[in-house]
């Protein structure tokens, strides 16, 4: 585990660039590493504006900066540079306070125009204050960032969360690069099924961690994935699948008894670096087959109201829904969807050793009722998650 700190030079409590830093932050913690997080703007003014070092809260994040591993940097860009909030921190810092450390700087700023801040107004900052290695940074456009505010949600595009897990995951590799080892490579996809315990599954449920607690803002069982148990999504009732390439879990997905004919969709996940692949229509018929093989005739699976791309992965692929897709996402709470099974695909009960047989309501799957959401316990997507 490494100490990683992270710096916060954004001088507005609720802003894009803290936003941003957070989504960091889940992906270093879920990798069990240390992160402290120290917030510029809540530092005494006037010692930093002075440099003072004897102050204590000054002389306590100048060690705290000191005996990290690794370091995180995170700013708007004002007028093409990085903030004066930052300037004066780093301005306290001794000459080679960065010595022997993988350094990660990230902005955000308005306007392309401002794309090349890190590298020509930050990096040579940091390279001078005697970092080991400055990583390949990023610059966040604030379009690509939305804000909840009453919650603390974030929902980044795709561009920005795929970009931001490519940076993150390289300058964890010099943080821990005497720990990594290189993983053979594989010829082509290899599709396996898996216990939820296995090694190969752990990159999809921490991602997940980190992709539901960013868009939801809140620790709940469900961002947490907590809501069921684990057990739920092996034998004799359930399943867990990945795809490996190159030794490499790049997608994945489980599922679980929802009642006696119908096997429940959780977990979908494909990693930000392959996605635009087909990689999750994939997931979905390879745990289509596996419900199948089960003796369920059919799926159901719910989605939350920050995650577009799994409603219209859904909708692609042939899913009913059950709510008003013309509705504020927002206002809907859980998204539901059901999907029948081809006929011919599902193998008898007794023979798949699966749910026992009941019989099949054909009807078209209809909207939950508010009394239908109360009963299950979910007053709004607050108390939901994802799927």
């Amino acid at each position: 585990m490494a100490t990683i700190v992270t710096l916060a030079s954004s001088p507005s409590a609720a802003s894009r660039t803290d936003a941003v830093l957070g989504h960091i932050e889940r992906r270093l913690t879920v990798r069990g590493h240390d992160v402290q997080r120290v917030v510029i703007r809540d530092l005494p003014a006037e010692a930093l504006l002075r440099a003072d070092v004897a102050d204590p809260q000054i002389a306590a994040v100048v060690a705290q900066i000191e005996a990290a591993d690794a370091v995180v940097v995170t700013t708007p860009v004002y007028k093409a540079a990085y903030t004066g909030l930052l300037k004066t921190l780093l301005d306290v810092l001794p000459q080679y306070a960065l010595r022997g450390k993988s350094v990660l700087p990230v902005a955000t700023g308005g306007s392309a125009a401002h794309v090349l801040a890190v590298d020509y107004a930050l990096r040579p900052v940091l390279v001078s204050l005697g970092a080991e290695h400055v990583t390949q940074g990023w610059f966040v456009l604030a379009s690509d960032v939305q804000v909840f505010p009453a919650d603390g949600g974030v929902l980044l595009s795709e561009a920005a969360s795929r970009a931001l897990h490519q940076v993150t995951e390289s300058f964890l590799s010099h943080v821990a690069r005497h720990r990594r080892g290189e993983v053979p490579a594989l010829d082509d996809d290899v599709v396996l099924r898996v216990s939820p315990h296995d090694d190969v599954a752990a990159p999809l449920l921490e991602d997940l961690v980190v992709e539901y607690g960013t868009r939801y803002g809140l620790s709940t069982p469900h961002t947490q994935l907590t809501e069921v148990p684990v057990s739920d999504f092996e034998g004799p009732h359930g399943a867990f699948v990945v795809i490996l390439r190159g030794g490499q879990t790049i997608a994945g997905g489980a599922i679980r008894r929802y009642d006696d004919t119908t096997a429940e969709v959780k977990r979908v996940w494909t990693n930000a670096q392959f996605r635009r692949q087909g990689l999750a229509r994939r997931v979905l018929l390879e745990l289509e087959k596996a419900a199948a093989g089960l003796g369920y005739r059919r799926i159901h699976l719910t989605t939350g109201p920050r995650q577009p791309e799994a409603r219209a992965l859904y909708l692609a692929s042939g899913y009913l829904p059950a709510f008003d897709l013309h509705a504020d996402p927002e206002s809907i709470g859980p998204h539901a969807f059901d999907k029948e099974l081809p006929a011919g695909t599902v193998r008898s009960a007794s023979a798949a050793g699966g749910p026992g047989p009941a019989s099949v309501d054909s009807a078209a799957p209809t909207a939950p009722d508010g009394a239908a959401v109360a009963a299950a316990g979910l007053r709004s997507y607050r108390d939901w998650g994802a799927a």
